[in-house]
C-alpha cells in the first residue's frame, strides 16, 4: 500500500506538470477556474493536500481520528428575530428569500431557526431590515450598531435609544445536514450508502486523510478516498476490460463560465460526462478539469466556515474537479441530491 500511495504522490507530480502546461500554452482559453483549482486542489478531495500523507501498512498505526481543523464551538453572529419562524414556515421562507444562506434549521431536536454571520457588520446590515422582512413595521432607518462591550452589538430601531434588536455572539449551532428536496428534508444517501461506515466518521472530516476501515490484497491499510475510487473503478470495466471511473453525477447540468477569444467571460451550460480522469493513472491527464474527485454532498464546511457535512460513505459522490468546484460550499442542489439518492449503490 506504501508504494501504492508513493506512486499517488508520484503521478501527482505528473499532474501538476501537465496542468501547468496547459495553463502556459495561451492566453484566455477553456473555462474560468479549473487550471488553478487543479493545481491547488481542496483537502475535502482529491489526493492533493497540504502535507505528504503516506498510507501506514498496518491498520493499526491509522490514527483512530481524521486531523481535519474544525472550530468547536463555531462562534458566530445571531440576529434577534421576530414572527416565531421556527414554528412559522411562511416568516421563515421570507428570511431565507431576503438573507439566503445566512439563515438554516439547527441540527437539533426542535431544529431552531437563526440567521448566523461570520462578522458583525454582516449582521449589522440584516438586522436593520428585520421589521420588514418579518411583515412587522420597518425599524427607522439611520442607526448603526453599538457594542455592548461582552462582545454583543444592538442595533436602535425607534426614536427612543431604548427601541432597539439585538445582534448576539454566540455559539452557532450545526446547520442541519438534511436538504430541501420538493419541500421535504431529506438525508444525503447517495451511491456508496452500502460501504462499511469507517471508523473515523465526524463533521468537516475529510475523505483524503481518514482510514476506510479496509484493507488493500496485501493487508495495507486504504485511506476512504483511495477505497472509494477503488469501488468505483472495479464497477466499471471498459470494452477492453479496464475498469474506468464513472461520474455518478454524469449527466447533471448547470450554468459555468469561460472566457471567449476575446478574454470575455460568457455564460454557457456545462454538463458533468460519464467517464472521468483517473487520478491515479500513469498518463497526463487530457483534461485537469476531468480529474475525479470524492466530494462532500453536504460540504464539509458551511457558508460561515462552521462544521457541517461528515465524512460518511453516504455523503461522497465522485465528480469531476469542475463540477466540484462549482458546488464547493454551496448548499446542496435539490437535483444533485435527488440524481444521487436515486443512483444505483455500489456493492463493497
Amino acid at each position: 500500500m506504501v508504494a501504492l500511495i508513493r506512486r499517488g504522490l508520484a503521478v501527482r507530480g505528473m499532474l501538476l506538470l501537465g496542468v501547468v502546461g496547459v495553463g502556459m500554452t495561451g492566453a484566455c482559453m477553456g473555462e474560468i477556474g479549473p487550471v488553478a483549482s487543479a493545481i491547488a486542489p481542496d483537502a475535502s478531495s482529491l489526493d492533493a493536500s497540504t502535507e505528504c500523507v503516506v498510507t501506514p501498512d498496518k491498520p493499526e498505526d491509522m490514527p483512530t481520528q481524521c486531523p481535519a481543523p474544525v472550530e468547536d464551538p463555531c462562534e458566530r453572529y445571531r440576529l434577534e428575530l421576530l414572527g416565531d419562524p421556527t414554528n412559522n414556515p411562511t416568516v421563515r421562507a421570507k428570511y431565507i428569500a431576503a438573507f439566503g444562506d445566512a439563515c438554516y434549521q439547527a441540527d437539533n431536536a426542535n431544529r431552531t431557526f437563526d440567521c448566523w454571520y461570520k462578522t458583525w457588520k454582516e449582521a449589522c446590515e440584516d438586522a436593520a431590515l428585520i421589521g420588514e422582512v418579518s411583515g412587522n413595521a420597518p425599524f427607522d432607518k439611520g442607526y448603526e450598531c453599538k457594542p455592548d462591550g461582552k462582545g454583543n452589538y444592538w442595533l436602535q430601531t425607534g426614536s427612543d435609544p431604548s427601541i432597539r434588536t439585538w445582534i448576539y455572539f454566540d455559539d452557532a449551532p450545526r446547520q442541519t445536514p438534511l436538504v430541501e428536496v420538493d419541500g421535504v428534508l431529506v438525508e444525503v444517501n447517495g451511491p456508496y450508502r452500502n460501504l462499511p461506515e469507517p471508523p473515523t466518521v465526524g463533521i468537516a472530516q475529510p475523505f483524503n486523510k481518514c482510514f476506510s476501515g479496509m484493507l488493500d490484497a496485501n493487508g495495507g491499510a486504504i485511506y476512504q478516498r483511495e477505497y472509494i475510487l477503488q469501488v468505483n473503478r472495479n464497477a466499471h470495466k471498459n470494452a477492453a476490460g479496464v475498469g474506468e471511473i464513472h461520474s455518478d453525477l454524469a449527466g447533471f447540468k448547470w450554468t459555468c463560465e469561460r472566457l471567449d477569444e476575446n478574454c470575455k467571460v460568457v455564460m454557457e451550460e456545462c454538463e458533468e460526462p460519464l467517464v472521468l480522469y483517473d487520478p491515479f493513472s500513469k498518463e497526463k491527464p487530457f483534461d485537469p478539469a476531468l480529474i475525479a474527485r470524492v466530494h462532500h454532498v453536504v460540504p464539509m464546511k458551511d457558508k460561515r466556515l462552521c462544521g457541517w457535512g461528515t465524512n460518511s460513505n453516504k455523503n461522497a459522490a465522485v465528480i469531476s474537479t469542475k463540477l466540484n468546484n462549482w458546488l464547493s460550499n454551496k448548499n446542496p442542489p435539490a437535483e444533485e441530491v435527488k440524481q444521487l439518492n436515486k443512483a444505483p449503490a455500489y456493492t463493497p
